[in-house]
């Protein structure tokens, strides 16, 4: 199991703001880097795309709940993953996030996408603070 943490934001906006915004995976074409995919289909509660010319990732919003959005994998990604995007209200207009995945993959195959996924967690967080 590969576990990625990413750098902990802080959000100019309410809680409840920003848990709008990262429930509609629509909004998550411009957390990605632009140079990085192609194909992206989405709806609110889906999305998919290719990531690096590389690997078809489909990502499913599985549940949110008052402090953190929940996503899994769908059946075309390459691996087994979940994503949970973890806000906490750190006073009534401002909030922290964290994404945190993990994912099903061999040890070969962590060592070679371990660093490159964390730096798009990374990547992707600082997209959340400039879109809030």
């Amino acid at each position: 199991m590969l576990e990625i943490k990413s750098d902990t934001i802080t959000l100019n906006g309410k809680i409840e703001a920003c848990l709008e915004y990262l429930s509609n995976l629509n909004n998550f074409e411009d957390l990605f880097p632009k140079d990085k995919i192609k194909d992206w289909k989405s709806d609110k509660d889906f999305c998919i795309f290719n990531l690096q010319n590389a690997y078809t990732l489909e990502i499913i919003k599985d549940k949110i709940d008052k402090n953190s959005i929940n996503l899994i994998s769908g059946a075309k990604s390459p691996f087994s993953f979940s994503i949970k995007i973890e806000i906490e209200e750190k006073n009534p207009q401002e909030c922290s996030a964290q994404i945190v995945c993990n994912a099903k993959v061999n040890p070969m195959l962590k060592v070679m996408i371990g660093k490159p996924l964390n730096e798009l967690f990374n990547f992707m967080a600082k997209k959340i603070e400039e879109a809030i």
